[in-house]
């Protein structure tokens, strides 16, 4: 994997996030079981086979691509300094310059969709093993939605790479509510339009 490596990733000590759950979608379980008045889903897409696949998908994911792939501008990106978190490696950069996602990393996801939820967000963990690479980000206060997604790169025992997203987000009125189910539908169109972003047919 071409960046920087480092094994696991502790979540963030400053919880800025808008939900109580934290964490929550790095276990499969949660799609059975979501938090209390949430909704889960989880996602995986084939976008190809090969180390070098996945090599790019999974530096495209780790520098904010695949939201911007499906759409999402990413401003404001902050990384946490060291001296916020003890063992914290604080900003890393690619060597053009590009900021690495790290946990603590903050960025404002905007959409020119207005059926697409967006504001502030926070990285709460880091994936980067063998074979996987991803992060935990969650809504923080100011976002039109109470969200976390985990999305994860993978590379198969055979050879492929996969793309899976793992989510929640808070239930908004009862299963017969029209609204309600409006906002689930929107949410679950943003969440494949991302999980596919990384393939390299896709087109936003």
């Amino acid at each position: 994997m071409t960046g920087p490596l480092r094994r696991g990733g502790a979540p963030a000590i400053d919880r800025g996030l808008n939900y109580a759950a934290i964490n929550a979608t790095t276990s499969v379980e949660v799609v059975a079981f979501p938090p209390f008045g949430f909704h889960s889903a989880q996602y995986r897409h084939r976008i190809g086979s090969g180390a070098r696949r996945f090599d790019l998908a999974g530096r495209s994911l780790m520098t904010w691509g695949a939201l911007r792939a499906a759409g999402f501008g990413v401003e404001d990106v902050l990384a946490e300094p060291a001296s916020g978190r003890p063992h914290a490696p604080g900003p890393v950069f690619l060597d053009d310059g590009t900021p690495w996602i790290t946990p603590g990393m903050t960025a404002v996801l905007t959409s020119s969709d207005p059926g697409t939820a967006a504001g502030p967000v926070k990285v709460v963990s880091v994936v980067e093993e063998p074979g996987r690479i991803g992060y935990v980000f969650g809504s923080m206060p100011g976002h039109q939605e109470c969200s976390e997604r985990f999305l994860l790169v993978e590379h198969d025992e055979d050879d492929g790479v996969f793309v899976m997203l793992r989510t929640i987000w808070e239930a908004s009125g009862g299963r017969f509510n029209r609204a309600a189910r409006a906002a689930d539908a929107r949410q679950r169109r943003t969440d494949e339009r991302i999980v596919r972003a990384l393939h390299p047919s896709y087109s936003a």
